[in-house]
């Protein structure tokens, strides 16, 4: 009579572990995919776009450098030069961009895309109506609620 276990493998405890700091977090792409954004994206060569060193974090960007995670670009639709709006947003928080969790960013994009498509032009207090500020290793920004 079998009892759908298989008694040779180990049963594992689940240990839920915390996601490194930002300052802690090691960037993790290939330089293969990073030439690819740069291309795809249309960087111009006087950004001078640097794929990252090995195992350096956000906060080892060289001077007047800042480290974007790709996750900005792909899940995020953050481009450069960036939006109007999207500075709106950054500056009436008093934030960078390189402050902005990669998860936070497309709740900016997104609003910004619905306000076009309905004609609307997106402003911060529209923005601030809809969504609030809030610290968790990076700000992102969360639904307010009623």
């Amino acid at each position: 009579m079998s009892t759908g276990v298989n008694p040779y493998t180990k049963k594992r405890k689940y240990k839920p572990r915390n996601p490194p700091s930002p300052d802690r977090a090691a960037i993790s792409w290939k330089e293969e995919e990073f030439q690819n954004l740069v291309r795809d994206l249309g960087f111009r060569s006087k950004w001078g776009a640097q794929f990252p060193t090995p195992n350096s974090t956000a906060l080892d960007a060289p001077p007047r450098y800042i480290e974007l995670y790709g996750a900005f670009f792909r899940e995020g639709y953050f481009r450069l030069p960036m939006t109007k709006f999207t500075g709106e947003v950054l500056t009436n928080y008093g934030l960078h961009i390189s402050q902005i969790n990669a998860l936070g960013l497309p709740r900016i994009t997104h609003f910004e895309f619905i306000c076009r498509a309905n004609c609307i032009k997106p402003t911060f207090e529209m923005f601030n109506v809809f969504l609030f500020c809030e610290l968790h290793w990076w700000f992102l920004f969360l639904q307010v609620s009623n």
